[in-house]
């Protein structure tokens, strides 16, 4: 599992002192891979506390067992990411979603985000972003990998016909309606902007800082004001609403 995503930041330290993470997968290879990367000291903070072949014994296992966060495989035989994630979103205390995959495809990428997955990241991904994708969920954030994150943007507008259960999630929840978006967009300084298209194309905070000249930390104030200045709470949702009222990425 390798590929070119810079690791995410976590977005506070809120998270608990030990991360208990159940991973998901009928591929031995894949799950051997993940177990490694876990083992490693970069995620001496989290533990991996079960595993499981398919969406069924996941299921079976969490009531045995507690699980902050779930990292699973989307196509599996019997019970595939999508099924396991409406049953784990119907629990009490359901843990964290994380969805793997090896085959990036639109529709179970918007599927995985409007049911409240926190997550939609790449069995290519660098071991270090998948570990960083973990700390980031549990803190509240949203990872969607570079790639599918593009195309996400794309098809943003096909999620206003989601039933209101899945509008409100916390992953892809379209941004409350604001009829000042446009006159605030029409405002944004060319830096602003750029920053903007950035987040749009689903840069992270570093490769954005890279592709601007930007210090890390001046980036990081950049995409909080612009999330406060729009009234949103993630930077998905901030693409929702800046595209939505017309803003349109550059190239």
């Amino acid at each position: 599992m390798t590929g070119s995503e810079t690791p995410v930041t976590p977005l506070s330290s809120s998270a608990p002192a030990t991360i208990r993470l159940l991973l998901v997968d009928d591929d031995p290879l894949v799950m051997s891979s993940l177990r490694l990367y876990f083992s490693t000291p970069a995620a001496a903070a989290i533990e991996v506390v079960g595993e499981a072949t398919d969406g069924a014994a996941a299921l079976d296992l969490l009531k045995t067992v507690e699980a902050d966060v779930m990292m699973t495989d989307i196509h599996m035989p019997g019970m595939d990411g999508v099924s396991l994630l409406r049953e784990v979103r119907s629990l009490d205390n359901p843990p964290v979603f994380i969805a793997m995959t090896a085959l990036d495809d639109e529709e179970s990428m918007l599927s995985i985000l409007s049911l409240g997955g926190a997550g939609y990241i790449l069995k290519s991904s660098r071991p270090e972003y998948i570990i960083d994708t973990v700390h980031q969920t549990i803190a509240g954030g949203t990872v969607v990998s570079p790639q599918p994150a593009t195309r996400l943007v794309q098809h943003l507008p096909t999620l206003d016909g989601q039933e209101p259960e899945a509008v409100a999630s916390r992953a892809v929840a379209l941004a409350p309606e604001c009829p000042e978006t446009s006159s605030r967009l029409a405002t944004l300084s060319s830096a602003e902007e750029r920053v903007l298209t950035l987040i749009c194309t689903g840069l992270s905070n570093s490769e954005i800082a890279r592709n601007t000249g930007r210090s890390a930390s001046a980036v990081k104030k950049a995409v909080s004001s612009l999330l406060a200045k729009f009234g949103t709470e993630s930077r998905i949702q901030l693409a929702v609403l800046a595209v939505e009222a017309g803003f349109h990425p550059e190239d």
